[in-house]
């Protein structure tokens, strides 16, 4: 049998097979646009106020039941409501952790990686004296420093969490350094900082934007456990890792509070960290 007459009769096989290695990521794209869908449209899909409370005789901790699909807390409130009003500060805080991420750790590793030298030892040792403190104990002093808020919360987050991408674009932007389409404009007078943003950054991103889905997983339930604590926003608010804490203490008389929002979680973190796996094999990212 020839070559051609080989990939022919392999090509099927291929075909059959492909559709089973996407099913997951497909999966996991389409559980997240159903988060972002009921985060953006909360007001139009949730069935009541995630703050409206049914005071009625047996109104708190309600089975499930065709008023309330999921059941009430302790406080008798709807736990779908309050499910889908939950996405909101969990997207919201997922996004303010990422742009503060980035927006410190991209030109860190970019100068480190590109100026090397005296500048890259002083940046990374900065870096490693970061990374030597439990990020979530950082979060929560720095938390404690600003105030309890969403905000202050995940932008102490992604200040903690920065030092792993400026490692990590530093690693990918020092091999660039040699090559022509850097070298070239060089010398012709062309800045150091242009050539940087517009001929290494493009080159040296495909790492960081992989690990940025991990780390958004990751970035997912440490925002889900501040709320659970209370440092993001304090435990009523209409957060997964908040409703987590109201409703562990009735698991066994009302489970499903407190097994919906962790669910969500879980399967959040999840499909993130499975769409980080397709967007590394769409890159060709090792």
């Amino acid at each position: 049998m020839t070559v051609a007459e080989s990939a022919v009769f392999d090509a099927p096989v291929r075909r059959r097979h492909a559709p089973k290695h996407a099913y997951g990521l497909v999966t996991a794209w389409v559980f997240l646009g159903i988060i972002l869908f009921a985060a953006l449209a909360a007001p139009l899909v949730s069935p009541y106020s995630p703050t409206r409370q049914d005071l009625s005789v047996g109104g708190q901790l309600q089975g499930p039941s065709l008023t309330h699909l999921l059941g009430t807390d302790a406080d008798g409130q709807d736990v779908l409501s309050r499910l889908i009003w939950g996405a909101r500060p969990a997207l919201e805080g997922l996004v303010i952790g990422l742009l503060v991420m980035l927006v410190i750790g991209i030109p860190w590793g970019l100068a480190a990686g590109y100026l090397g030298r005296w500048v890259d030892e002083a940046l990374m040792r900065t870096a490693d004296a970061l990374l030597a403190f439990p990020g979530i104990v950082l979060a929560v002093a720095i938390t404690g420093v600003l105030g309890p808020t969403l905000i202050n919360a995940m932008t102490a987050v992604g200040v903690v969490l920065s030092p792993s991408i400026a490692r990590l674009l530093r690693g990918s932007v020092q091999p660039l350094r040699t090559a022509d389409y850097v070298r070239i404009p060089a010398l012709f007078g062309v800045g150091r900082l242009r050539i940087a943003i517009r001929h290494v950054l493009p080159n040296a991103m495909a790492p960081v934007l992989v690990q940025t889905c991990a780390i958004a997983s990751i970035m997912l339930i440490i925002e889900a456990a501040l709320s659970f604590l209370g440092v993001s926003g304090g435990l009523t608010a209409p957060a997964w890792g908040a409703q987590l804490s109201a409703a562990y203490s009735y698991f066994v008389s009302a489970p499903l509070a407190s097994v919906a929002p962790g669910l969500v979680i879980t399967l959040t973190a999840l499909s993130l960290s499975r769409a980080g796996d397709g967007l590394r094999a769409r890159l060709g990212v090792g």
